[in-house]
């Protein structure tokens, strides 16, 4: 089957494949994971660990609170961050340009590459297996690519990545970071999945289906984490973009925020058309995951709000 294409044009295939396909392919995992029902109302969903406020990043008991956190609310998979894994937290490995002007961030910054240059892969493996026993996935990892990476760094955080037996990475990252990871995910033949903000101002940002449009020229291995707030307050039409592009994109991160680049707000209470989008991607039949991103404030525990974010979306399914 594969003599009359070559090795190049099966490479080409499988990376244009939509990721959910691609996935069950490579992994017999991505089609059922035990524990928790893999579906509701025919949509895969999951949850940004940065949604559970509670789990201090950098805490070596994040991944047990996280497991826990996610039995609970009943949702099987996750986008985990970085900084619930590693012992930085994210915003201190260069993503937030404000904690760069930190006392003493130059040598954290160095502390945390090298650690992720030497700690060992079966570190990762570990995790996965954490997840796995409870019946959970890690089905992205979250890794904010920038300029203070070295490309051992990059290459290592696709090491890492594939150890968590994540199927992809998703990053908040920036244009010109991009480019630079071209020939990272060329070379391990692995997804980067680009997540939006809403800042129009930098023309480095991902804040437009433009500057989206501009990864995915750049290389079929990379795709799109659609942020329906983010989209949303930038004065964008997520249902319009997941139409034109929904080949492209691995998962949605539902919150909901007021246009004009208003607040976070619940589920239900802003201008994010998030009936409309979880809609559209089930009657569609697209392979396009649902995950929960808790950013709105509240005084209850963060997984109570992610518990009430699901029940908006069960109540829009039913």
């Amino acid at each position: 089957m594969l003599a009359g294409i070559g090795r190049r044009g099966f490479c080409k295939g499988l990376a244009a494949m939509p990721l959910a396909v691609r996935g069950m392919l490579a992994d017999p995992m991505a089609a059922m994971v035990p524990g928790l029902p893999p579906t509701m109302g025919g949509l895969h969903f999951g949850v940004e660990t940065f949604s559970f406020h509670d789990v201090q990043q950098g805490d070596a008991e994040a991944v047990p609170s996280i497991i826990r956190y996610m039995t609970m609310a009943g949702i099987p998979e996750c986008e985990i961050m970085s900084g619930h894994i590693e012992p930085y937290p994210s915003a201190m490995t260069g993503w937030w340009v404000q904690t760069r002007k930190a006392p003493g961030f130059a040598e954290m910054r160095e502390a945390a590459r090298q650690w992720r240059l030497t700690v060992p892969m079966d570190y990762y493996v570990k995790i996965r297996k954490q997840f796995e026993d409870a019946g959970l996935r890690i089905y992205y990892y979250n890794i904010n690519f920038n300029e203070t990476f070295t490309d051992a760094e990059r290459d290592r955080s696709f090491e890492a990545a594939k150890a968590l037996g994540a199927e992809a990475i998703s990053s908040s990252t920036v244009l010109s970071e991009a480019q630079r990871l071209v020939p990272f995910v060329e070379r391990h033949k692995y997804h980067v999945a680009m997540h939006n903000h809403n800042n129009p101002v930098d023309p480095d940002q991902f804040a437009s289906p433009a500057s989206f449009e501009k990864a995915l020229a750049m290389s079929p291995w990379f795709q799109c984490t659609l942020d329906t707030g983010h989209f949303t307050a930038g004065n964008n039409d997520a249902v319009a973009f997941l139409k034109q592009h929904h080949e492209r994109i691995t998962n949605v991160h539902l919150r909901d925020r007021k246009r004009n680049n208003g607040p976070n707000r619940p589920f239900g209470h802003g201008d994010t058309p998030l009936k409309e989008i979880l809609l559209t991607i089930r009657d569609n039949k697209w392979p396009v995951r649902c995950y929960i991103e808790y950013e709105y404030g509240s005084f209850r525990p963060s997984v109570d709000e992610v518990k009430a974010c699901m029940q908006y979306c069960r109540e829009v399914l039913a």
